[in-house]
């Protein structure tokens, strides 16, 4: 298997914080060039935690988050999927698929990870970024994970109009749309640009019953025998990831601790959290990553973590 690069550095930023923000690239099994960044601090890391994205969301709307947790003693590691953001290459649009980027890409930077640093390898991934875990066996060897809005799709986990507009999407808007275009267009959905590989097989995995299972052998093995503990974000007002679709994935997990844990805007003080929300910087949402760190924290040093939630419904 090819490994990642990891002795071409395109730019290192040391910030004015001490972070240091080093961009690297890395190269996947079928040779395809991705975009990672590593987020530090000059002090010896507790952990490395990769932070994968959800579909169409870019690494730097992690840049918040990881900086915060760097500061605190957790290096972080962020990349962009073949096709999207600063992975965006001719070669990589036309090899993208949702397969490619959890099988290739997402296992590209995981190694990364693993081969460059000794602590112990945590994960967070958002929406798609935590659903990799079920299609690729390396994941089995992260040592804890946090998902947030991670879910998955079938339109029964959705009520009424957002059910039917659901179905819509995946049994006529999506297809309409990939016979059109090349590459989906921003304004064609809630996660465009799209390579067209991306949102044929997301499509195909919406007009499934069972999401990713039934087309993709083994994953409902690699959920169940899944090893690390995990605690996943469920956001009230998320009408991309709903709590019966967050516990829809989380009730494929049969070996490890998965607990869902609901956040409400009202908990936060918020007017509105969405499915991004808490990847943005403000005041409210620090209680969460304090939460979320503190949970990696205490399985990286090998104790067990107790923290509040609301049993999967």
């Amino acid at each position: 298997m090819k490994r990642p690069d990891t002795d071409r550095v395109e730019t290192t930023v040391a910030t004015s914080d001490s972070i240091i923000v080093e961009q690297k690239a890395l190269y996947t099994e079928d040779g395809v060039a991705l975009t990672a960044t590593t987020y530090s601090s000059p002090a010896p890391a507790e952990m490395t935690v990769l932070m994968l994205p959800g579909i169409g969301v870019p690494q730097r709307a992690f840049r918040h988050i990881a900086r915060w947790f760097a500061e605190r003693g957790a290096r972080c590691v962020t990349v962009d999927y073949r096709g999207m953001g600063d992975s965006r290459t001719p070669g990589g649009v036309a090899t993208a698929t949702l397969s490619t980027w959890a099988r290739n890409d997402a296992v590209a930077a995981l190694e990364y990870a693993e081969s460059s640093w000794p602590e112990p390898l945590m994960l967070v991934g958002h929406s798609f970024g935590g659903q990799v875990v079920g299609l690729a066996e390396a994941f089995q060897r992260v040592r804890a994970a946090v998902f947030i809005g991670s879910q998955f799709g079938q339109p029964r986990n959705w009520d009424g109009w957002q059910r039917f507009g659901l179905a819509s999407y995946w049994f006529l808007i999506l297809p309409a749309l990939c016979a059109l275009f090349k590459e989906l267009p921003a304004w064609s959905g809630p996660a465009g640009p799209l390579p067209r590989g991306v949102a044929r097989e997301w499509s195909r995995w919406g007009r499934s019953r069972d999401w990713y299972l039934s087309s993709q052998p083994g994953a409902e093995a690699l959920l169940g025998r899944f090893p690390a503990p995990l605690m996943a974000y469920s956001i009230f007002d998320d009408s991309i990831a709903p709590p019966r679709a967050v516990s829809a994935l989380l009730k494929r997990f049969s070996v490890t601790e998965a607990v869902r844990r609901d956040v409400t805007p009202d908990e936060l003080g918020l007017a509105r959290i969405g499915h991004v929300g808490l990847l943005r910087p403000s005041q409210e949402t620090r209680p969460v990553w304090k939460e979320m760190l503190g949970f990696l924290r205490g399985h990286a040093a090998g104790r067990r973590h107790v923290h509040p939630v609301r049993q999967p419904g």
